[in-house]
């Protein structure tokens, strides 16, 4: 988990989503503090709730569709399948994010 917001953190600020990679940096310190009260944390709209969500952010269209941008767009996926993850381990329940990481699960099976 960790490392999933550390990455999320960098790719963000690589693009200048500061505002996002500050989200991820606030998560990364809170959940080195308390797991379980950092996924409530990211058990939020700001993370998967609406089209301005982090995990709406498409680092490939923001990078030009370049091939560094699709794979950064990658593993940023990834990495919120891997938070996604660990919040549910946590017991935290979210509709807009299983729904948005369904969508991550097939983008990655078809390589988009």
């Amino acid at each position: 988990m960790q490392e999933a917001l550390a990455q999320i953190e960098q790719l963000l600020r690589s693009y200048g989503h500061t505002y996002e990679a500050n989200l991820a940096a606030i998560a990364r310190s809170a959940f080195e503090r308390d797991p379980r009260a950092a996924c409530q944390t990211l058990n939020s709209e700001e993370w998967w709730s609406s089209s301005r969500s982090l995990a709406a952010i498409d680092l490939a269209m923001d990078g030009g569709y370049t091939a560094r941008s699709r794979q950064d767009s990658h593993a940023l996926r990834l990495s919120l399948i891997e938070i996604f993850t660990t919040m549910r381990a946590y017991g935290e329940h979210n509709e807009s994010a299983e729904i948005l990481v369904s969508q991550f699960h097939k983008w990655l099976e078809s390589h988009i």
